[in-house]
């Protein structure tokens, strides 16, 4: 199996994730709402997997298509994404996040590649260079769940049982989705991806001849 943004191929493992909604806050919308206003931008605060605060990018000055390069050379960019992040995380009721690695940050862009939504993800601080699987869970939920930043950007797939195709720097990475509908909403039941089993090391233990040779005969 081949993963974007991973070298090489490896065996292919399937993780499903069963229970992510409302990792650390409860809820699948901490606030009670899918849009929020923070700095005059309307974002998503959202919690499935991860505590995330998602975006549109053109509301935020970007194309989402940039590389993570480009994005991480952008210190103003970061520096408002930062403030907004830390608004973000009080509205959660996670607190004071400075130093703090959620909420996570996400931008979209509608899908120009194949899939259903173009994105990039920050951990908070950078960009990351394909896409975490924690994020591609809080990424696709928030293209499901009606009413929030992805309306009318992402392709959303139909179905109960769905994939959700996100589009990053690297490649892409392939959501598999299981929800059903709960009145004019959304039920998130559980999120699943391909991982690879990968051979990280090896290595040679030396011992003394001595101990070999007054070893008992192997049975």
């Amino acid at each position: 199996a081949r993963i974007d943004g991973v070298p090489g191929t490896a065996a292919e493992i399937r993780l499903n994730f069963m229970d992510i909604v409302g990792s650390k806050t409860g809820a699948l919308l901490p606030t009670g709402k899918p849009i929020e206003g923070i700095d005059g931008v309307n974002a998503t605060l959202i919690d499935v997997a991860v505590p995330m605060m998602i975006v549109r990018a053109a509301d935020v000055g970007k194309t989402g298509y940039e590389s993570a390069a480009e994005l991480d050379a952008d210190k103003a960019f970061f520096a408002r994404m930062e403030a907004m992040r830390m608004e973000a995380g009080r509205r959660m009721g996670l607190g004071d996040v400075t130093g703090k690695v959620v909420p996570k940050m996400a931008m979209l862009a509608a899908p120009r590649d194949g899939g259903n939504v173009a994105a990039r993800y920050f951990v908070p601080h950078k960009t990351h260079a394909a896409f975490a699987v924690t994020g591609g869970l809080c990424v696709s939920s928030c293209v499901l769940v009606p009413g929030t930043v992805a309306d009318g950007l992402a392709e959303r797939p139909e179905g109960d049982d769905c994939t959700v195709i996100i589009e990053h720097p690297t490649g892409i990475i392939d959501v598999a989705m299981t929800s059903k509908p709960d009145g004019n909403a959304v039920e998130i039941i559980s999120g699943g991806v391909v991982r690879t089993a990968r051979k990280l090391m090896q290595g040679n233990i030396f011992v003394p001849a001595a101990a070999l040779l007054s070893a008992p005969p192997a049975a």
